[in-house]
């Protein structure tokens, strides 16, 4: 094995420690945590990964596929003797990463700090308080007729498609170009050690990935934390219904097929198929959420660490449910002379929805993409098999340098 220099970059340190995993450096190397993770197949996961932390290997970390694999059951971190909490550094590697690959980068760093909370929850207000002011204008320019309903008279539907199909258009743009760069640097770290061997096709990997995430089956393997794939599940298949609901609407909006033989108009009433799929995944979207608020408020044994990253996307999650069940019931039941509040409501609803779809790429949403992106590529290169051979000596041997002492 060829000797390596070491360079630690010692503001990888500094974020780690921002991020919630300064427990690494009471790591001593005793591979406890490689031997109870379930994932590790014989290689030294995530022992490696926390000898990479204490060095301050960025790249080497950002770029590792491994790291997306760990579903913070902590199990690892309940059986370390040391207290490192292997599942806590990692969660903040992965935090670090989506920092790091972000497009453009400052964004990443704006949207998960309590700190700058305020300025992002104001962008989409003055966003949205242009569009209100430009309707009038438009509507004259575009030859578009008064629409009527409570919310439509307000914010008409054209004008409502048009702003989020711009801004969720930039932001799929930022998604794509950030998981890009992810996947071309997983690449280049294995190419420069000569491992790069694609064993399935990328299609082929991308179906087996989307089977593992229909289910959320690496979560079932957790010990300590197992009960979070239920609440990851809500949240998943609640998102993933009003999602569908949405595209069905506009969809209904302006070409009416009828789809699947429904003949109807947006918005559909209360007994409407899509209305009764978006109130079961509303409802999935908020028991998820609030089940994980709940779960981390425990601080059991094993609970991952927390950090404004974790609790802004939780509560925004719920914000979403619970905003859209407002906005539902107003429209039914508020009289004329509260029309004001429903829109105040139907205002702070489309707040809230614009920073969980706008931030995505940014945000602990985007866990969703790159982890994705590193299973598909675990699958695409056959790195979830057992080790055949000890993968110990990959890590850099520094000339004239020693590991840091885990009580440093």
């Amino acid at each position: 094995m060829d000797a390596q220099r070491i360079e630690p970059d010692l503001e990888v340190v500094r974020e780690l420690r921002e991020f919630g995993g300064e427990s690494f450096k009471r790591c001593s190397q005793c591979a406890t945590c490689s031997v109870v993770c379930d994932l590790s197949n014989g290689r030294p996961f995530p022992r490696r990964e926390m000898l990479w932390a204490q060095w301050g290997l960025r790249d080497r970390l950002v770029a590792d596929p491994s790291v997306w694999l760990c579903h913070q059951c902590n199990d690892c971190s309940t059986r370390c003797p040391r207290g490192a909490r292997p599942g806590d550094v990692l969660a903040a590697v992965r935090q670090q990463a989506i920092r790091h690959f972000a497009v453009p980068r400052l964004l990443a760093t704006w949207a998960n700090g309590s700190a700058t909370l305020p300025l992002v929850l104001l962008a989409p207000v003055l966003l949205i308080a242009g569009a209100l002011l430009a309707r009038d204008p438009l509507a004259r320019l575009l030859g578009t007729g008064p629409e009527h309903g409570l919310y439509a008279e307000f914010f008409p539907h054209w004008l409502l498609i048009g702003f989020f199909g711009l801004f969720t258009g930039l932001a799929a743009a930022a998604a794509v170009a950030g998981v890009a760069r992810f996947w071309r640097a997983m690449r280049a770290a294995d190419e420069a050690e000569g491992r790069y061997v694609p064993a399935t096709g990328l299609g082929t990997s991308l179906l087996r990935v989307l089977g593992a995430l229909a289910t959320h089956d690496r979560f079932a393997r957790c010990g300590a934390q197992g009960g979070r794939r239920w609440a990851h599940l809500a949240a998943f298949y609640g998102f993933l219904a009003l999602y569908v609901v949405t595209i069905w609407a506009v969809i209904d909006l302006y070409v009416n097929p009828p789809l699947l033989g429904i003949a109807s108009r947006y918005p559909f009433g209360l007994l409407h198929p899509m209305k009764l799929l978006a109130n079961v995944g509303g409802l999935l979207l908020v028991y998820g959420a609030a089940r994980a608020i709940l779960d981390r408020r425990r601080r059991l044994d094993g609970t991952p660490a927390s950090t404004a990253f974790d609790w802004i996307f939780a509560w925004l999650l719920l914000a979403v449910g619970a905003t859209g069940f407002a906005v539902e019931v107003l429209r039914f039941t508020v009289a004329p002379a509260q029309e004001a509040l429903a829109h105040g409501v139907y205002l702070v609803h489309l707040v809230v929805v614009f920073q969980l779809l706008v931030y995505l790429p940014y945000s602990k949403f985007a866990h969703l993409l790159y982890r994705t992106a590193a299973m598909v590529y675990v699958e695409h290169t056959a790195r979830h098999l057992p080790a055949v051979v000890a993968e110990a000596d990959d890590r850099p041997h520094p000339v004239g340098v020693a590991p840091p002492s885990p009580a440093a």
